[in-house]
């Protein structure tokens, strides 16, 4: 592969890195905010350009089994251009999983926080049917005598 054709993959990749950045800190807002309909439609959305970097990694993967001393570039810019690009690139997918991971504790946190909060409210919907029934089996139920004899 060729400089030109690598300095072309990589812009593309910088390019949906990018976009999926957008749209992660879209998904950290949604989570946050507790908006589980928005995060949803992000995660649909975001298939396909997860598709799509997955691909130019792998053309990439296979561009750096190619000798760089021999690979033909147009000029010296190009390739510095081309390799700071990817350097960014690497960065970036790098917060990208740190923002993933974080989101998915979010996530976690919310559902243990969701489930306490049910338990609580199974614990005291039993409670308050235990009561009712005491308190219905003790209005209709057998009388105290309080006479002295």
């Amino acid at each position: 592969m060729n400089g030109t054709e690598v300095s072309s993959l990589v812009a593309q990749r910088y390019e949906v890195l990018t976009w999926l950045m957008q749209m992660t800190h879209q998904q950290k807002s949604a989570v946050e905010a507790g908006r589980m309909n928005e995060l949803m439609h992000l995660l649909a959305e975001k298939q396909q350009p997860l598709e799509r970097l997955n691909l130019y990694s792998k053309q990439l993967h296979q561009a750096i089994q190619d000798d760089p001393e021999t690979r033909q570039w147009v000029n010296q810019s190009l390739r510095s251009d081309c390799r700071r690009q990817h350097e960014m690139c690497e960065k970036m997918l790098v917060d990208l999983m740190e923002m993933e991971a974080d989101c998915e504790r979010q996530l976690e946190q919310s559902r243990s926080r969701i489930e306490a909060e049910i338990l609580r409210s199974d614990g005291a919907k039993q409670a308050n049917q235990v009561y009712s029934q005491s308190h219905h089996t003790s209005s209709t139920g057998g009388q105290l005598d309080l006479s002295s004899g």
